[in-house]
């Protein structure tokens, strides 16, 4: 087999390939709008506008999903079962095709992480923006048109409510942007210990992701709601705004942004430390 055969040959087996002198032939890979090495995440059989595709109806989906758990409930621990399985489903679903990310927050962790680039990166946040907003909007008419409640995340009874009444002040912003942050950090670290080629999970990554979601729901969930995703949390609360609704998600709104992004970026860097060399 000559050296061009190999790499002809290296899109349909791209993991490892010989030539015909037992020399390790390493695949080319794509340098157009690259800015680091080989992205392991997109480097698959699906182009990038079916992965963008894919993250647009998974979000919508996710969002409409999650957030129709949380509305639709008549009581919490069917709010927090339903939306934690109802995510671990549509990543079952899109996994295979964009990495079912759905979370800006992952997609600028992974582009930490060099598996994807600039561009790369915007689409794939852009995409989720879109889809978010595409899930609210379904949600809303599934309610009868009522895009003054829809329920945007914001800060929790848990932080309002003292032995001196209902208030509102720095402790409880800087509390809910340390949950937000502390919450998205170890769910970032789950996404990238299961994806590292010796833990990876497979088809059970949906169910782990799903245990996770409920463990953050128990955890978080009367403190800020437990977004974790700006995407999730910015379409309700602009449409809410827009719509004349309660402000108040839209105020908050920098909490479920900054807080996210923050601990997308502390588990950026902190996970490498384990990886095994």
């Amino acid at each position: 087999m000559t050296e061009a055969n190999v790499f002809q040959n290296s899109t349909q087996n791209p993991v490892t390939n010989y030539n015909t002198t037992s020399h390790l032939v390493v695949p080319k890979t794509k340098t157009i709008n690259r800015i680091y090495g080989r992205h392991d995440v997109l480097d698959g059989d699906y182009r990038l506008s079916q992965k963008i595709i894919a993250e647009v109806i998974g979000t919508a989906l996710f969002v409409f999903g999650v957030c129709g758990c949380c509305v639709f409930s008549d009581n919490p621990v069917n709010a927090v079962l339903g939306s934690s399985f109802m995510g671990g489903i549509i990543i079952y679903l899109f996994a295979r095709v964009s990495g079912a990310h759905f979370n800006p927050a992952v997609s600028f962790a992974l582009f930490l992480r060099q598996k994807l680039n600039c561009m790369e990166f915007g689409l794939y946040v852009a995409a989720q923006v879109v889809g978010g907003f595409i899930g609210c909007v379904f949600l809303a008419l599934c309610r009868r048109g009522k895009f003054k409640e829809m329920a945007g995340t914001q800060i929790q009874d848990y932080l309002i409510y003292t032995a001196e009444g209902t208030k509102k002040n720095a402790w409880c912003y800087i509390s809910a942007l340390i949950c937000e942050t502390l919450m998205t950090f170890i769910l970032i670290m789950f996404i990238l210990a299961s994806c590292e080629r010796d833990n990876y999970l497979g088809p059970s990554l949906g169910l782990a992701f799903s245990a996770t979601l409920i463990s953050m729901n128990v955890l978080g969930g009367n403190i800020t709601g437990c977004s974790l995703n700006p995407a999730r949390s910015l379409a309700p609360a602009m449409i809410q705004w827009w719509a004349g609704g309660d402000k108040d998600p839209i105020k908050q709104i920098w909490i479920y942004i900054v807080g996210p992004f923050l601990g997308a970026l502390i588990a950026a860097f902190v996970w490498p430390i384990f990886i095994f060399q």
